[in-house]
C-alpha cells in the first residue's frame, strides 16, 4: 500500500509531466503560428508583385449608372490618376453596393482635384446574381458612375489581378501602372497614404493629408 510520501512523489511526477506537455503545446502551437504568419506575408508579397507585374487595362466601357439609370460614359472617369474599386463575383456585390455612399467624401476630394482624379466602381456579379444586383443598382440614387461589368469584361482583360480581395481596390496612372494599393475606407493611414500618393504624382511634391 503506498504511503502518502509516495503518492505525493507520483502527485508531483504526473504535474510535471502535465506541465511539460502543456509547455510543448504551447511551443508547438506557436511554431504553427509563426510559420502561417511568413507564409500569409510571402502570399501578400507575391500577390503584390504580381499585381504591380502588368500594366491595368481599361475595358472602353459605353454606359454607366448614374442615380440608378444608365447613361454614356462620362468625363468624370477621364482623370489622370484613376483608383479602381473592383468587386467580382466573389464578393458580396450587393453588400458592396450598400456601402458605396462612404466613398461621397472622396469624390468630394476629386472634385477638388478639378477632375484629375476618377473612380472606377467595377461591379461584376455572379451570373446567377446578376438581375438582383442590376436592380439594386437601379434602386441607387449614387450621383457618380458606376460600372455594372456583368460578362466580367474587366477580369479577362486583367488575369494578373490576384484573388485576395485586398489587392482589389488600388490606384493607377495615366499609363496604366499601380501606383498605390489600398482601400482608404479601411483606416485613417490608409486614406492619408491615399491622398499623399495622389498629391505626389499630380503635383510632384509630397504634400500629405491629415484631415
Amino acid at each position: 500500500m503506498p504511503t502518502v510520501k509516495s503518492l505525493s512523489a507520483i502527485h508531483k511526477k504526473t504535474i510535471k509531466i502535465v506541465t511539460t506537455t502543456h509547455f510543448m503545446k504551447a511551443i508547438f502551437l506557436s511554431i504553427i503560428v509563426v510559420f502561417l504568419a511568413a507564409c500569409s506575408t510571402n502570399s501578400l508579397k507575391r500577390d503584390y508583385k504580381r499585381l504591380k507585374s502588368e500594366r491595368i487595362a481599361l475595358p472602353q466601357y459605353r454606359t454607366v449608372i448614374i442615380n440608378g439609370r444608365n447613361k454614356p460614359v462620362t468625363d468624370l472617369l477621364h482623370g489622370e490618376l484613376k483608383l479602381i474599386v473592383f468587386c467580382d463575383s466573389t464578393s458580396c456585390n450587393n453588400c458592396a453596393i450598400e456601402a458605396i455612399y462612404n466613398w461621397e467624401d472622396y469624390i468630394k476630394y476629386a472634385e477638388e482635384l478639378d477632375g484629375r482624379l476618377s473612380y472606377y466602381f467595377i461591379f461584376t456579379p455572379r451570373k446567377e446574381e446578376t438581375e438582383d444586383v442590376k436592380s439594386t443598382l437601379d434602386a441607387t440614387d449614387f450621383n457618380y458612375p458606376i460600372i455594372f461589368d456583368s460578362v466580367g469584361l474587366f477580369r479577362r482583360l486583367n488575369p494578373h489581378i490576384p484573388a485576395n480581395k485586398m489587392f482589389h481596390t488600388f490606384l493607377i496612372d495615366e499609363n496604366g501602372q499601380v501606383v498605390f494599393v489600398g482601400n482608404p475606407l479601411w483606416n485613417m493611414e490608409t486614406e492619408n497614404l491615399f491622398k499623399t500618393t495622389v498629391e505626389k504624382h499630380l503635383y510632384g511634391a509630397d504634400i500629405g493629408y491629415n484631415k
